[in-house]
């Protein structure tokens, strides 16, 4: 893959985070690799994607079976998720689009992309969601998961989350009670070792070691899925 952005450490990632690669997106492609059956014949959707990582990858590694979109809400972020999809597709089954979080926006993407087919099933509702290093303030919290709710597939579909520890004002405790508030049950699949960084030389324009100047220590994935024994569907 070919990922153009900017270097961890630089005055436009202060602006924008979504313009680097940043720890827990490796996590999420090593369960996704791992995982990749999983991602054939499904409607995949990525939050916050920033540069695009995870959203390309999955659509690598279903590019004729699935169907991708990959959406981030901060427009200095979509200039390069746009270069970045262009570059590494193979074909017409991925594409990047803004999504702002909450339940208007949701909806407004959900309707938006009902006549947009995939094997006969309209894009307004998604297989699988992806989402990487995307909790930083406990503010986005509740749009995130309007936002899920609205777009997951019930009862089947999955949401998978690599969350990295951070000294940001926003737990993964606070995270999870939020999940089961908003009808979701949980499994932690993953969790960081030691991973030892990329020792190929960086690009020019690309972020290929993926560093954290915001003190990420531990990364963990998690699998979302709904929680079918409560008695109120979406």
């Amino acid at each position: 893959l070919h990922i153009r952005g900017y270097k961890t450490h630089s005055d436009e990632v202060w602006q924008s985070t979504g313009l680097t690669l940043w720890k827990a997106s490796k996590y999420l492609c090593d369960y996704m690799v791992n995982h990749a059956d999983e991602l054939q014949n499904k409607r995949i959707l990525e939050l916050g994607a920033g540069l695009g990582l995870n959203g390309i990858l999955a659509h690598r590694l279903a590019p004729t079976s699935s169907q991708v979109v990959i959406t981030d809400g901060d427009t200095d972020a979509l200039v390069q998720l746009r270069h970045n999809v262009d570059t590494n597709r193979t074909n017409d089954n991925v594409f990047a689009t803004q999504l702002l979080w909450g339940v208007e926006t949701a909806e407004a993407f959900s309707s938006a992309n009902s006549d947009c087919g995939h094997s006969n099933s309209p894009l307004s509702s998604f297989d699988i969601i992806l989402a990487s290093d995307i909790i930083y303030a406990a503010v986005v919290i509740d749009p995130l998961w309007e936002t899920v709710q609205k777009l997951l597939c019930y009862p089947n579909g999955k949401f998978w989350l690599a969350f990295a520890k951070r000294r940001v004002p926003a737990t993964i405790e606070f995270f999870l009670q939020k999940a089961e508030d908003f009808g979701f049950q949980y499994s932690l699949v993953s969790e960081s070792g030691h991973i030892e960084e990329d020792t190929e030389e960086e690009e020019e324009d690309c972020n290929s070691h993926i560093k954290d100047a915001a003190g990420a220590d531990e990364v963990f994935v998690y699998v979302f899925k709904w929680d079918c024994t409560r008695t109120s569907v979406p």
